[in-house]
């Protein structure tokens, strides 16, 4: 008999359990290896603990244990601060794995299925494989093996990029498709997608390129592999949660996104962590506005859970400003010595400032001097969640979108991450609301 356990409503097998206890566990001992954690201040102490408590949740995808355990955390957190809490449940897709890989001859390796998941079945797909690296050809009846360019990635879109290749391909006869994700850290690099269908409509991995070179050279001597993602592909419920604290006519809100790909400390922890501190330092900083805090699952699915509740949040000429605390906010950099990628203090430069034209010179001002925050930028359609907000008609709205190294890999830990970064940028977050908030 299957041994499961229950929280929130929601059931998990106790292996599925499990892994997230063994991944907190892990996630508690590296954080006593984090260089940096000696002598920080008061604000900085409660930006790490709020990281670590980030990390011990383990694996956020939607409807995941780790998700969960970080929504209750957060509402826990919420309610303390004052707000009022309604939470609410939508499914989203899970993939239960039993196998996913990629063999050829006596090689083989772990593969990372490409969610929404189409599955092989235990058999798997059996064919000649194809590289794909410049052009799409020869792909009728076989396995692509689509080689990216060099770059940061992060989502599939249909008209561009990895995901214009992977749908050409499919459509051109490809029985499966792998794609090997060239990145700055030779990890699988997981890709957002649509949440209605599979983006590709034939089984689809992600390889890692520091397996990759013996399957592209397998491939191009026209040898033959066989793919298996097997596992239960099926919708599990992931929680919203939207807060309110009604004390005026004006509204200043505030929201982030909650799930992600494995444990992503440094891309959804970050933003968590300055969320909950600045959604408890509204509360006093502006005791005449009614404040909106937001709180969502299904990132991965190109903002699944915020698409299902911006229709509750205040009308946007009531709200003076819209904070959406977005990816990345602050992750560790790193250099290659001798091959190796070695964690640097300062903060990964990849990462912008989005602002609507009414916030822009409140931007220049609040986040002058921190490095890739310093010249913000147009809102961006799909890039993060904050062109949401701001189709609605938020006049006033802001986001740091940043993609540092380890962005949808599985090493983006507790080691990516330093609370003394994060500060800065939590204290520019609380001076570009101010000038909103004054500006009104």
């Amino acid at each position: 008999m299957r041994r499961c356990v229950r929280i929130r409503g929601v059931t998990w097998t106790r292996r599925e359990w499990l892994r997230g206890v063994t991944a907190a566990w892990m996630a508690q001992v590296t954080s006593a290896r984090i260089a940096g954690q000696e002598g920080l201040g008061p604000l900085a102490s409660r930006i790490q603990a709020d990281l670590r408590r980030h990390a011990s949740f383990g694996d956020k995808f939607s409807g995941g244990p780790g998700d969960a355990a970080t929504a209750q955390w957060i509402a826990d957190r919420l309610r303390k601060s004052g707000y009022r809490l309604d939470e609410s449940m939508f499914d989203a897709p899970f993939f239960a794995k039993r196998l996913a890989r990629l063999t050829s001859g006596g090689m083989s390796a772990t593969v990372l299925p490409q969610a929404p998941v189409l599955t092989t079945g235990p058999a798997g797909v059996t064919a000649p494989m194809s590289v794909v690296e410049t052009q799409i050809r020869n792909v009728s009846g076989r396995i692509a093996l689509i080689v990216t360019p060099l770059a940061r990635h992060a989502a599939l879109f249909p008209d561009r990029g990895i995901g214009l290749t992977v749908r050409t391909a499919a459509a051109e006869g490809a029985l499966a498709i792998v794609v090997v994700t060239m990145g700055p850290t030779a990890e699988a690099i997981a890709l957002n997608a649509p949440e209605d269908e599979p983006f590709v409509p034939v089984p689809t991995a992600i390889l890692a390129p520091r397996l990759a070179e013996p399957f592209v050279a397998a491939a191009r001597a026209g040898a033959s592999a066989t793919l298996v993602v097997d596992g239960d592909a099926t919708r599990r419920p992931s929680i919203n949660l939207v807060g309110r604290l009604q004390r005026g006519e004006r509204w200043l809100a505030i929201s982030t996104p909650r799930s992600g790909w494995f444990g992503c400390v440094g891309e959804r922890g970050t933003g968590t962590a300055v969320f909950l501190q600045l959604a408890d330092w509204a509360v006093r900083r502006f005791p005449s506005h009614s404040i909106f805090v937001m709180n969502t699952g299904g990132h991965e699915y190109f903002f699944a859970g915020s698409h299902r509740v911006i229709a509750q949040a205040p009308p946007p000429n009531a709200t003076v400003a819209w904070a959406h605390v977005g990816a990345t906010l602050a992750a560790r950099d790193a250099e290659e010595r001798d091959g190796r990628l070695i964690m640097l203090d300062s903060a990964d430069p990849q990462r912008s400032l989005m602002v609507t034209p009414a916030a822009r010179d409140a931007g220049l001002q609040a986040f002058k001097g921190l490095t890739g925050l310093d010249r913000p930028v147009d809102v961006q359609p799909n890039a993060g969640e904050l062109s949401t907000f701001s189709d609605r008609g938020y006049a006033k709205a802001f986001a740091v979108l940043g993609v540092h190294r380890w962005l949808h890999t599985s090493e983006d830990t507790l080691e990516r991450v330093d609370a003394r970064l994060v500060v800065p940028v939590l204290q520019a977050h609380q001076k570009m609301i101010e000038l909103l908030v004054g500006q009104s």
